[in-house]
């Protein structure tokens, strides 16, 4: 007699499912259960029907479904960012181009942009729904807004991830000299107990994390650096940090400490595998070596380094750390670059033309990139980033009838080569948060509305002769 069937909340079908698992692999017409927000088993469509029932069952029969996407790095309340900056010219290149004025715009980061509440929520809000829309269901704030704020815009929007502060940092540049003079702007010690206090009130409330931040490597002395650390280690939570930004950077570091950034930061022991570095382009090769030994993350945000002109993906160092043993996760960065999905497609197609190789960066490698290694980065590998047994119900479905997957066998194949987007249902710890490519049970129209005052109020309040983004 065959046992009866087991009592599941929802049964979510997909006629292709590529689970991030490596046990598992990718399952052709097949199911998941869901049951309390968390998969309670997958496999082929049958199997699952056989053994479980649920009041309701979503068909999708015409789906490619992935694990939700992990946004590694993001600045939820720079989402009007793009209108700060003019575009640029040959005469007057943005500032992370041609090397980079580093300094510049550390400074333009350290001291331009301070959202007020309201603003970071609207921002972030925006921010996070585009995110969702595009499949991410858990994201990391890399800095910037009130962290009241931000916690609020991600329960409004219905995601979950880790928050921050507004950027850390105790040195500055002094503009005026030339070359730029690192200058102290920040007592440490008061740096350091506006972070613990941050931490300590958000941490854990409403299933979100808070994280130490330090705006660049540049901006924090020896004792900034070395006491986050301890204190980050101590709360068990991470850090957030931007380092080997660009090319400028690295003369900048060592100009500036003796050193360049990464070996600086090796020698002084503060990497390690709640560390995630964000852009990382540039850095000897045997430095590379070192840092996969640490354990430490790295956030690979390729539209910004692509449309910045930065050189990362030219340069080949994302390949070169993969093959180290590094963890590369994809980011978006800001909601000025394209959404997540995008960046993968960017991801899958920038390497192979800059290494004039088309085996790197397969589809599989690539959706790890922005789903197992990022959870891995955030400390979420147990609970998000595949789907696996046990872990959130956390479901991203991409249409694939439609034309441009018509000439391919493999749908995962197809969504990368295609560009992206796409994405028809997400679910978010198994609630249906995306429906037929929009979000459910949120008013999208009053979000870009309340975003858009909150940019023209920010604007407007900007000193005279223009924000200091479109100052030379």
């Amino acid at each position: 007699m065959r046992p009866a069937r087991q009592q599941a909340d929802l049964i979510v079908e997909a006629a292709h499912i590529a689970t991030v698992d490596a046990t598992l692999g990718r399952i052709r017409d097949g199911a998941v259960a869901v049951r309390d927000g968390r998969i309670a088993d997958l496999g082929p469509r049958e199997r699952i029907h056989a053994d479980w029932r649920a009041p309701r069952v979503d068909r999708l029969p015409r789906a490619l479904m992935v694990p939700g996407l992990v946004d590694v790095h993001v600045h939820p309340g720079l989402f009007f960012f793009a209108r700060l900056g003019r575009a640029p010219t040959p005469e007057q290149p943005g500032l992370l181009a041609r090397g980079g004025q580093i300094e510049r715009f550390l400074t333009l980061l350290g001291g331009g942009l301070r959202l007020d509440p309201d603003q970071t929520r609207a921002a972030a809000r925006a921010s996070l729904l585009r995110g969702l829309e595009a499949g991410v269901t858990y994201f990391n704030d890399a800095a910037a807004g009130d962290t009241e704020a931000l916690v609020a815009a991600a329960l409004d929007v219905g995601v979950r991830g880790v928050v921050s502060y507004d950027f850390g940092a105790d040195l500055g540049f002094d503009l005026d000299e030339d070359p730029p003079a690192l200058i102290r702007t920040a007592e440490t010690d008061r740096v350091l107990a506006r972070a613990e206090a941050t931490v300590a009130r958000h941490h854990g409330r409403h299933g979100m994390q808070c994280w130490y931040n330090l705006i660049c490597d540049l901006n924090a002395s020896d004792a900034l650096y070395l006491e986050t650390m301890r204190l980050a280690t101590r709360d068990g939570v991470g850090i957030n940090t931007h380092t080997a930004t660009v090319r400028h950077h690295e003369t900048v570091s060592r100009r500036c400490f003796g050193k360049g950034s990464v070996r600086r930061l090796l020698d002084l022991g503060v990497i390690g595998p709640n560390w995630i570095g964000a852009h990382m382009g540039f850095m000897a090769p045997e430095d590379m070596a070192a840092l996969a030994t640490t354990g430490a993350h790295i956030a690979h945000c390729p539209g910004t380094s692509m449309g910045s002109g930065k050189g990362i993906v030219a340069g080949g160092a994302i390949p070169a750390l993969m093959r180290a043993g590094v963890n590369v996760a994809l980011g978006t960065d800001s909601a000025q670059w394209p959404d997540l999905s995008r960046q993968m497609s960017m991801a899958y197609y920038a390497h192979k033309e800059a290494m004039a190789d088309d085996a790197l960066f397969d589809p599989d490698t690539v959706l790890e990139m922005a789903t197992l290694a990022g959870a891995r980065a955030c400390g979420e590998a147990a609970r998000r980033g595949s789907l696996s047994v046990g872990k959130c119900a956390d479901l991203v479905l991409v249409d694939t009838d439609q034309l441009g997957f018509a000439p391919f066998d493999d749908p995962l194949l197809a969504w990368m080569r295609t560009g992206g987007g796409s994405v028809r249902d997400v679910y978010v710890e198994g609630r249906h948060r995306v429906k037929d490519g929009r979000a459910a049970d949120i008013d999208r129209e009053a979000v870009a509305r309340l975003a858009e005052d909150a940019a023209r109020t920010f604007i407007a309040a900007m000193p005279p002769g223009g924000s200091p983004a479109v100052r030379p």
